[in-house]
């Protein structure tokens, strides 16, 4: 979900297959194949492209013409969004502003992304629960640093179920509070244990690495990061798992989950 203004967030999401991405040549493509149905700015070509990202969920996601210069403003949780996520909202905020009706699946996905980021400002911080149905993620926790990092000091790092069903971002972790949230999609029988110890082990990454810069833009997963992550002893097991069990998963019992979740459990 990068030295960060303040409050930083980064996440683990399903993996994709595309490691790096040009934001200013997605947002350009995006016009260009959009502007073609929208009469007032179908002979309108960006000459720049003014991309600034914030780390407050209440920050307001916007895209703005003006004299050949697109200024995009995002949540700094979109950096780490999977290629559907950040597809559709994209498309979702360029549609709007060329006064183009967005497609419904594009809404769908946004909305489901925007639900995932949990709540966040200055000085406020809420002690999630660790022991969950099936799992408690503190043990989790600490079998992870005890094996991959045992100079770490767990005492400082606090980790919770998050209160909102997160389907695509699993984890994240906000440096400010020194917090991990895991999805409580995960929390389940069905679930292997290495998926959520693969999770944990990466929000803990973000913990101890510090965030590149590279090419003027905040890189979250440097190659040091991807290089550690793959440490971990079920790191492809889980990788595996994620890209061709998790979909069949989310289709069986992401109701079930959601109304454990509605029960205020977690809560």
């Amino acid at each position: 979900m990068i030295p960060m203004p303040e409050k930083e967030l980064e996440s683990f999401s399903v993996p994709n297959l595309i490691p790096d991405r040009n934001w200013d040549e997605l947002l350009i493509s995006s016009w260009d194949s959009l502007k073609v149905r929208s009469r007032r700015f179908k002979d309108s070509n960006i000459r720049s492209v003014e991309l600034k990202f914030y780390p407050y969920k209440n920050g307001n996601h916007s895209v703005s013409y003006r004299n050949g210069i697109l200024n995009a403003k995002f949540h700094t949780s979109l950096m780490d969004a999977g290629e559907k996520t950040i597809f559709s909202f994209v498309h979702l905020l360029i549609s709007k502003l060329l006064g183009l009706k967005p497609k419904q699946i594009w809404k769908e996905e946004v909305a489901d992304f925007l639900n995932s980021i949990p709540e966040s400002g200055p000085g406020k911080f809420k002690k999630l629960r660790e022991n969950g149905v099936v799992y408690d993620l503190k043990i989790i926790l600490e079998e992870i640093s005890s094996s991959y990092f045992p100079k770490m000091d767990t005492k400082l790092l606090s980790i919770g179920w998050a209160d909102r069903l997160g389907k695509r971002r699993l984890g994240s972790y906000e440096k400010r509070n020194m917090n991990i949230r895991i999805s409580p999609i995960l929390d389940h029988k069905e679930v292997p244990i290495f998926v959520l110890e693969h999770v944990v082990h990466h929000e803990i990454l973000h913990h101890i690495l510090p965030t590149r810069i590279k090419n003027g833009q905040n890189s979250i997963h440097s190659p040091e990061f991807k290089r550690k992550e793959k440490e971990y002893v079920r790191y492809r097991e889980a990788i595996n798992w994620l890209k061709t069990e998790y979909p069949k998963f989310l289709m069986k019992y992401q109701k079930e989950i959601g109304f454990r979740l509605k029960s205020e459990f977690y809560g």
